[in-house]
């Protein structure tokens, strides 16, 4: 999810906690406790990952242990009125939709599916299963989706949890290839969405 980085990039070698190349990476260990996306959204890693360092939007993180072609959890932090899930790449001819607080959480599995679509370019993105879950302590989504990327018939699954938090909304995904990766990457990807708290800002 990758997204939400949901598209797959160059993957770094295995083994997060070996990782020691000069890459925009940096480790993150076990039980550490981190601010992701924004300085809103704290949660507590399961394992160590490596933690990219590089993102299109400052709101946004991406964490992986094999590579984001391999498994990729993503956060998306602090999402206010009117703005969208990754950055615009063609306003004019594929404008992303825009968050809206007022959404339900049918609007807001839709507008998480028509993100991914317009993101990764490709038509082959669907959200499935949609059930009540909570983030950030707060009451949301989660939603089941697979895809696929143009030119790559590796068949990816994903899982995102989606909560609105004082009008702005916070997500958090995590997708792998299904053979594999998907089943044994995911318990500890849900573990640390369940650490998900929003911070209070200091005043």
């Amino acid at each position: 999810m990758a997204i939400i980085a949901l598209a797959p990039l160059a993957a770094p070698p295995p083994a997060a906690a070996q990782f020691v190349l000069s890459t925009p990476w940096k480790l993150v260990r076990d039980g550490e406790v981190r601010k992701v996306g924004t300085d809103e959204m704290v949660v507590t890693a399961v394992g160590d990952w490596n933690r990219s360092t590089n993102s299109d939007l400052k709101r946004n993180e991406s964490w992986t242990q094999n590579g984001t072609g391999l498994d990729d959890l993503s956060f998306y932090g602090g999402i206010a009125k009117g703005k969208a899930l990754f950055r615009q790449r063609d306003k004019k001819k594929d404008p992303l939709p825009k968050f809206d607080p007022a959404m339900l959480p049918t609007d807001i599995a839709e507008w998480f599916e028509n993100s991914a679509r317009i993101a990764l370019a490709s038509a082959v993105f669907e959200v499935g299963a949609v059930r009540p879950a909570t983030l950030a302590g707060a009451a949301g989504i989660e939603m089941d989706y697979a895809y696929a990327t143009e030119g790559d018939n590796l068949e990816r699954q994903g899982v995102a949890r989606a909560a609105v938090v004082g009008g702005k909304l916070y997500v958090i995904s995590f997708d792998a290839p299904k053979i594999h990766y998907f089943k044994a990457g995911l318990p500890t990807a849900l573990a640390i969405m369940d650490t998900a708290r929003v911070a209070e800002k200091r005043r």
